[in-house]
């Protein structure tokens, strides 16, 4: 095949991507519902190399954020890769390749799933009706969390799925693989709507909270993508390897954050222009999560959580990191990434879990 009927592919499968995302998109974006913010408290569930699940209370004590546990329990017999709460549901995921389950409201095992034949990857609950469940089989799990019955295996990549985002209305995900490949998938009928292949193997794929937005981070570069179009809107081109990513919103406007090998959080526009970095941790961050919680003057603010291999679990008032750099984000993109600036930001809590943590979820505690 020649170069031009390459590209030619190339192009007109973008495009099939960017219709099979619009085709339900269309549909579904207006009726998005706003997340509920955290009103006395929040839980972080965190887990480790050494299998070991922390459940972390996030709470006000005066005008004072406090962190401590709730729960700390082996969970598993293998490191654990994944973390998701769904309503009073909490999920880990691990290379022991079972899924765990606990109600977060009795405090109780509610067993495991054991669909899988590769250790999980990737876990993200819809609401408290859903989890889908993603592993380096290849295949993607639905369940439904009334029975745990499997709903539906999604299957259509050829490699590990490394990532797995549901968007925010819940009628479609994207999936990411080793196979070089993004998969849209209609969650209404389980069915494939797209397959593209990517330049580099993505690792992650995240939805920004609108829904309107979409971006795959591959090993130091991300694409953002917006909902109905074939090409990237913007690249951004990181200095250290990305080991995770999330798309945040604050006051209209969408941020794109980085956990890094550098032990930086970095801050981009989705325009695709470094804003700033904070030097967050001791070591590699491998973890970023985020939640609304009400501060004790009333007011809503979203709340960052960090967490790295330095056993650390670091919480952030996001307005603390975004603020300074907002009005450079309105204005001419900086020339490098040499430009941008590190702040220095103190974190609201920090609590010492003292082991190697990997992946974490931060949750509205309200059962």
């Amino acid at each position: 095949m020649g170069k031009q009927q390459k590209r030619a592919k190339a192009e007109a499968t973008e495009a099939g991507t960017a219709s099979a995302v619009a085709s339900v998109a269309d549909d579904i974006i207006p009726s998005l519902a706003e997340r509920e913010a955290a009103q006395s408290s929040f839980l972080v569930s965190a887990g480790t190399y050494e299998r070991i699940l922390y459940g972390i209370e996030g709470r006000f004590v005066g005008e004072q954020l406090t962190l401590n546990p709730q729960f700390i329990f082996p969970a598993h017999i293998g490191c654990i890769k994944a973390v998701s709460v769904g309503g009073r549901y909490l999920a880990s995921g691990s290379t022991d390749e079972v899924i765990k389950l606990y109600d977060l409201k009795k405090r109780v095992e509610l067993g495991s799933l054991h669909e899988h034949k590769g250790s999980i990857t990737s876990l993200q609950f819809h609401g408290h009706t859903h989890l889908l469940s993603a592993s380096e089989d290849g295949a993607i799990c639905i369940f439904r969390t009334k029975d745990w019955e499997p709903l539906k295996v999604l299957k259509g990549h050829k490699g590990s799925v490394n990532s797995i985002a549901i968007h925010p209305s819940g009628k479609l995900a994207l999936s990411v693989s080793q196979d070089r490949t993004v998969i849209v998938w209609n969650l209404l009928t389980g069915q494939r709507a797209s397959r593209t292949k990517t330049p580099q193997v993505g690792e992650i794929v995240a939805w920004s909270p609108s829904g309107s937005l979409y971006a795959i981070a591959y090993a130091t570069e991300i694409q953002l993508h917006r909902v109905g179009q074939s090409e990237s809107v913007a690249t951004i081109f990181c200095r250290q390897r990305i080991l995770s990513m999330l798309i945040v919103s604050l006051k209209g406007q969408d941020y794109v954050l980085t956990g890094c090998q550098d032990k930086r959080v970095h801050i981009y526009s989705i325009g695709g222009a470094e804003l700033a970095s904070v030097q967050c941790h001791d070591n590699r961050i491998k973890g970023l999560s985020s939640v609304d919680l009400a501060f004790p003057d009333g007011s809503i603010h979203t709340v960052l959580v960090s967490i790295s291999s330095d056993g650390r679990i670091k919480a952030w008032k996001l307005d603390d990191l975004i603020d300074p750099v907002a009005v450079t984000s309105a204005s001419a993109p900086l020339s490098s990434a040499k430009d941008a600036p590190v702040l220095n930001v103190e974190p609201l809590a920090i609590y010492n879990a003292d082991v190697r943590l990997t992946c974490v979820a931060a949750s509205n505690n309200a059962y």
